[in-house]
C-alpha cells in the first residue's frame, strides 16, 4: 500500500514540475508564428494518444479524510461534482500568508458555486492554527494534517502547493509557490 502511494506521488510530483514548467513558459510568452508552444506540444501529444486509440491520461486525486478546526471529519470524495483547489501550507510560510487574502476573495466569490477550497494546514498544531486563521478572520475551510500523511501522499515538496481538481476527482493542474487572485481564477476556469 506504502509503495502504491510512493509511486501515486512522485507522478502527481512529476506532473505538478511539468505543470510549473509550462505555466513558467506561457507567462514568458513564448510563440512560434502566433502559436504558444505549450499548444503545439499539448496537441501532438493528443493527437499521438488519437492514433494509438487512447484516451489522455487522467490522474485521480487521493482521497483522503482529515479534520477542520471544528474537528468534523472531512474527505475529498465528497466534494466529487464539484472543482476544488487543494491547497497545502503552514502559517510560518511567507508566501502562503501572502496569498491568502487572495484565497479569501476567491471564496468570498464561489462559496455559491460549485467551487470548493480547501486549504490544508502541515504539520502544525490546531491551536496555532485557529489562532492564524481568527487572526486574519478567514473563513474559508482548513484542514489540519499535523502528521503530514496526506501532503506525504500527494508529493508536497514546498509551500504553498495546490492542486486543482475536476468534478469527477481528477487533478488538472498543479501549482508550486504563490498565486495571485488573476491565477487562482485562471486555474478555476473563472471569468471576472
Amino acid at each position: 500500500m506504502k509503495r502504491k502511494q510512493l509511486i501515486i506521488s512522485i507522478l502527481i510530483l512529476l506532473i505538478v514540475v511539468s505543470v510549473v514548467v509550462v505555466n513558467y513558459n506561457s507567462k514568458k510568452n513564448l510563440q512560434t508564428n502566433d502559436i504558444k508552444v505549450e499548444d503545439k506540444v499539448a496537441e501532438k501529444d493528443k493527437q499521438e494518444d488519437k492514433q494509438e486509440g487512447k484516451e489522455p491520461k487522467k490522474i485521480e486525486a487521493i482521497d483522503f479524510k482529515l479534520q477542520d478546526l471544528e474537528g468534523k471529519e472531512i474527505s475529498l470524495s465528497e466534494f466529487k461534482g464539484k472543482k476544488v483547489f487543494l491547497n497545502f501550507w503552514a502559517s510560518w510560510c511567507g508566501p502562503c500568508k501572502a496569498e491568502m487574502p487572495h484565497m479569501q476573495t476567491l471564496y468570498e466569490e464561489t462559496k455559491d458555486k460549485d467551487i470548493v477550497i480547501l486549504a490544508v494546514n502541515v504539520g502544525e498544531s490546531k491551536d496555532k492554527v485557529k489562532s492564524f486563521i481568527e487572526k486574519n478572520k478567514y473563513t474559508f475551510p482548513i484542514l489540519l494534517d499535523m502528521n503530514q500523511e496526506v501532503a506525504t501522499q500527494y508529493g508536497i515538496a514546498a509551500f504553498p502547493t495546490s492542486f486543482f481538481i475536476d468534478e469527477e476527482g481528477y487533478v488538472y493542474n498543479g501549482i508550486q509557490g504563490q498565486m495571485d487572485l488573476d491565477m487562482m481564477r485562471e486555474q478555476l476556469m473563472i471569468k471576472k
